[in-house]
């Protein structure tokens, strides 16, 4: 179950959306957020929705909450600044066509640490799981 804002923009952009999903949240969130990306490639002007997990339904102004589908899927943890995180994108690509995976949409990766609200915090510590949906 997560709280939703979809919009089209650059991902560095997605720091001006999460707080309002914050605000109308009150500050009851119950899990890591993270980004769903609705576009098959990479873009710089991406499709994407902000997810944050709650544990409730409820109405929220502006912000829609959802249940995500169950997906079967291959993951990587990613530790280092979102500058680098291309390499794992990369190691995934290799390992899905070398093993003929199929994939769907949305890609998500989820923020386990990464830059507070109010501190920067050190990038080389960044902590983000990349997951890509698989098709049986």
């Amino acid at each position: 179950l997560v709280a939703t804002l979809r919009f089209n923009g650059k991902p560095k952009d997605a720091g001006k959306h999460f707080p309002d999903i914050y605000k109308a949240l009150k500050g009851q969130s119950s899990g890591s957020p993270f980004f769903c990306y609705y576009d098959e490639e990479l873009r710089e002007i991406a499709d994407i929705e902000l997810c944050v997990p709650v544990s409730e339904k409820k109405e929220l102004r502006g912000i829609v909450i959802k249940e995500l589908p169950r997906i079967k899927a291959l993951s990587t943890v990613h530790t280092g600044s979102y500058e680098t995180i291309r390499n794992a994108y990369q190691a995934l690509s290799e390992y899905i066509s070398e093993k003929k995976l199929k994939t769907d949409l949305p890609v998500r990766e989820v923020y386990i640490k990464g830059p507070g609200m109010f501190f920067k915090g050190n990038p080389d510590k960044y902590i983000t799981e990349i997951i890509i949906p698989l098709l049986d």
